[in-house]
């Protein structure tokens, strides 16, 4: 029985101590102190090489032993973190100190792990979280007041409210259809006077007239107020009578080849005007011409009227009837080239009235020429002179509309709304071309040299400059 005992109760020993080999270690038990290191003999040296022994950093005030453990985790990975980035593994440097970070945020190695990640995301190139703006202070309510909530309008549109004229002036619309008013109700007068008298027609055609024009003058504003015309409109017809007239005269020259009459040419002057002003108005229905078009319309036909009485003095013809024809080929020709260049150009009245006057003196130059070498006994003179006169005329014309380039630009329009001026973007330079393909004078474009490019200071002169 003893020796059962004796076995059993070493059984049961046995089995405590398994029991207590098995329990689990307490994670948050502080260390035991370390023991401290024997102090040097008195009588052995001391190594000046040895490593100054090194203070454990305190706690934090308030500490707990799970925030201290934490941070021992957290100074664990920040130390293993600095080993991968000293051996450039970036990545898996940065996962550790971002999980120090997690681990213990505000702890001793916060600001090691911060800067680790800041260093693997500057070797990556990877671009960090800009700090975000202030907010802006709200503005302080401003006290209310009264603003004027009407709409703006657009000074440059025609639909705006008309501005009265000056006093005693007249508007341009107006203006306009009293003179092709007082010119078309003239020459119907003027027809109708000339039947008045057999002998004398001329004693009938003058006041009559003038009389009838001064009536046109003063019906057809009235008028045209009431048909709502615009000025291009009232343009348009009235160029219409005017030239019409001329080509019904000059055909009642052509038609008469052994006597002309100044019926015969008033009556086809009458017939004529009327005839073109029909179809001027039925123009306006269906095509909308602008005042400079009609300017440009009405300078064409005035070059090739002109154009074709100095062809004629070329030519010397046996009938004195063809220079009228000339004058009538010109005319149309003039009509059929400015109704088709006028929608392609930019041009008003006031441009087209300096073209007109430079081909004008180009044109009657050579008159004088011709007063020192006339000559009776031969046609030569006259020759000379209608060729001087017809290039003058072209020349005159060409400078006229190259003087004038540029000027007025954008308004020419139908409805009053400025067009947007062509831009001049050539450079600086004596002679400069646009990048619209615009040749123009400039200015002086003096530029100081570069040191990089010239030994020595210095300035250029540009003198040509261009923009394509």
């Amino acid at each position: 029985m003893p020796r059962v005992r004796a076995v059993l109760a070493l059984v049961v020993l046995a089995a405590m101590a398994r029991v207590a080999a098995a329990q689990p270690v307490d994670p948050y038990k502080q260390p035991a102190p370390a023991a401290p290191a024997p102090a040097p003999a008195a009588d052995e040296p001391e190594d000046p090489y040895a490593p100054a022994p090194v203070a454990p950093a305190p706690a934090p005030v308030g500490a707990t032993p799970d925030s201290t453990l934490t941070d021992r985790v957290a100074e664990a990975l920040v130390a293993r973190a600095q080993e991968l980035l000293d051996t450039r593994v970036f990545l898996d440097a940065k996962q550790l100190a971002v999980e120090a970070l997690v681990q213990s945020p505000k702890g001793r190695s916060a600001e090691h792990a911060r800067a680790i990640i800041h260093a693997v995301n500057v070797q990556l190139g990877i671009p960090e979280d800009s700090p975000k703006p202030a907010p802006r202070p709200e503005p302080e309510p401003r006290p209310t007041e009264d603003v004027d909530t009407s709409p703006i309008v657009d000074p440059t549109l025609s639909s705006g409210p008309a501005v009265p004229p000056p006093e005693g002036a007249l508007p341009r619309g107006r203006l306009a259809a009293r003179v092709h008013g007082g010119l078309y109700a003239g020459l119907l007068g003027a027809t109708i006077g000339a039947f008045v008298s057999e002998d004398t027609p001329a004693a009938g055609a003058v006041p009559v007239g003038i009389a009838a024009g001064v009536a046109g003058a003063l019906a057809l504003p009235w008028l045209a107020d009431k048909r709502s015309w615009s000025e291009a409109e009232v343009r348009t017809i009235g160029a219409a009578t005017v030239w019409g007239g001329v080509v019904g005269g000059l055909f009642g020259d052509i038609a008469n080849t052994d006597v002309t009459t100044s019926r015969s040419v008033l009556v086809a002057a009458s017939v004529g005007s009327t005839l073109a002003g029909l179809g001027g108005y039925a123009l306006t229905r269906t095509r909308k011409l602008t005042r400079g078009d009609v300017a440009l319309v009405d300078t064409f036909a005035g070059i090739g009227a002109v154009g074709g009485l100095t062809l004629g003095m070329v030519m010397q013809p046996a009938e004195s009837e063809a220079y009228s024809l000339n004058s009538v080929l010109g005319i149309a020709g003039g009509v059929v080239v400015g109704l088709i260049a006028a929608p392609q150009t930019s041009t008003t009245p006031r441009r087209m009235l300096r073209v007109a006057g430079l081909a004008t003196l180009g044109a009657g130059a050579p008159f004088l020429l011709y007063a020192a070498i006339q000559d009776s006994s031969s046609s030569a003179d006259e020759r000379i002179t209608g060729l001087l006169s017809t290039g003058g005329l072209v020349v005159g014309a060409y400078l006229g509309f190259r003087f004038t380039r540029g000027m007025d630009d954008g308004l020419d329009t139908l409805d009053g709304k400025r067009k947007p001026a062509a831009v001049d973007d050539a450079p600086i330079a004596l002679v400069g071309r646009s990048s619209a393909g615009r040749w123009a004078l400039g200015g002086l474009g003096v530029q100081p040299l570069s040191p990089a490019l010239a030994p020595q200071h210095g300035l250029a002169l540009q003198l040509v400059g261009a923009a394509f």
